[in-house]
């Protein structure tokens, strides 16, 4: 299972977004079934204003 984590700076929400992604505030969760693939990963993420 790969386990994605993310901050997102500028987007704020509660619940789920699809069948794989769950947002709690500032923090998305996702995560997929790939067989033979383990890992957790950390991203942050923003926008600019342009």
């Amino acid at each position: 299972m790969v386990i994605d984590i993310e901050l997102t700076v500028n987007r704020f929400g509660f619940g789920k977004i699809n069948e794989n992604k769950f947002q709690f505030f500032f923090l998305r969760f996702s995560k997929w079934q790939v067989p033979g693939k383990h890992s957790i990963s950390f991203e942050i993420n923003w926008r600019d204003k342009k």
